[in-house]
């Protein structure tokens, strides 16, 4: 199925920038965010961040018992951008 969307030209240029380093095209850098984001399991609270900051300082994914999530490079990614880790 083919759809249109407006994607803001920032994001655009770093989208395909990143689909120019991982050598994969937009569409298929697009289609595995999509499906990512659709096997998030949301069993927390929306404030409660998906990483804590150990005592080193470095990020820890937070995960819930039971979470069945995929943990790829680019769900870790994406969870940075948001979260601004």
């Amino acid at each position: 199925m083919k759809t249109t969307i407006d994607i803001p030209e920032p994001l655009y240029r770093k989208v395909k920038m990143r689909a120019v380093q991982r050598g994969v095209s937009l569409r298929d850098l697009v289609l595995g965010a999509l499906q990512d984001s659709l096997r998030v399991q949301v069993t927390r609270s929306p404030d409660q961040p998906h990483f804590e900051v150990d005592e080193l300082g470095i990020p820890m994914l937070r995960r819930e018992k039971g979470d069945a999530t995929v943990i790829t490079n680019e769900f870790i990614d994406q969870l940075r951008e948001q979260e601004g880790v």
